[in-house]
């Protein structure tokens, strides 16, 4: 039998019409996201799940045989809307070059802003696999897209003639690998998104032509702000 909870969460969150059984993973999954994101994979349990949900811990490992199984689905959800997301923007011949890259970055660093240090850190030290997902992907999907905004703006002439390409991608991917991590997340105190925004500003301002430094620092000025030199 129902409990008045679990009918207030199925009215809130109707992801399909349907028995609960038909739909108890997807609402275990949505519920475990926001709870792994405010507090951490490690601190959040079986029974805080199964309390937001009004269920049992039977029906929710009926449903995934642990927690990490749940956080692996949760990862992958989310992953799924970045590369989802990522190609629209790709694929978007109606965006010029800095359009594209500033709706790519403003996304990114969106998406980045819901992990927390502590989520990150509790993912890579307690699910090791689901985090070498997360870094797989990292590498695989994200750069590869990045190499086709780069590889545009080079043809726009907005960077600078004397760049490798190949040589720029795997400068940028160590970057990320170097700061967009959970050590240097936690020592730093800086969120994931703030230190994604950072790596990029750094990167930028480097590799453009005076032009591209211009034209993108006038459409996102926090980011792409102009370099102040000489100023004692």
């Amino acid at each position: 039998m129902k409990t008045k909870r679990v009918s207030k969460v199925y009215a809130a969150n109707p992801v399909r019409r349907g028995t609960w059984e038909d739909s108890a993973r997807l609402r275990i999954v949505a519920a475990a996201r926001g709870l792994f994101m405010t507090r951490g994979f490690i601190r959040v349990t079986a029974d805080d799940l199964s309390a937001e949900l009004g269920i049992s811990k039977a029906t929710l490992y009926r449903e995934f045989r642990s927690k990490e199984e749940i956080l692996r689905e949760v990862v992958r959800e989310f992953m799924t809307e970045i590369i989802g997301r990522v190609d629209a923007l790709i694929k978007d011949d109606t965006m010029g070059f800095v359009e594209r890259l500033v709706a790519l970055f403003t996304f990114v660093g969106g998406r980045l802003s819901q992990f927390g240090p502590l989520f990150i850190r509790d993912i890579q030290k307690s699910a090791p696999r689901v985090w070498k997902e997360i870094d797989d992907f990292r590498r695989d999907k994200i750069i590869t897209n990045f190499k086709v905004i780069l590889a545009a703006g080079h043809r726009q002439g907005l960077f600078r003639g004397d760049i490798d390409m190949d040589l720029l991608l795997r400068m940028f991917l160590k970057l990320v690998e170097e700061f967009v991590n959970p050590a240097e997340i936690v020592r730093s105190g800086r969120s994931p998104a703030e230190t994604f925004e950072s790596v990029i500003k750094v990167f930028f301002q480097g590799i453009l032509t005076d032009s591209g430094r211009k034209d993108i620092s006038a459409r996102t000025p926090a980011l792409f702000e102009p370099r102040k030199e000489g100023v004692s």
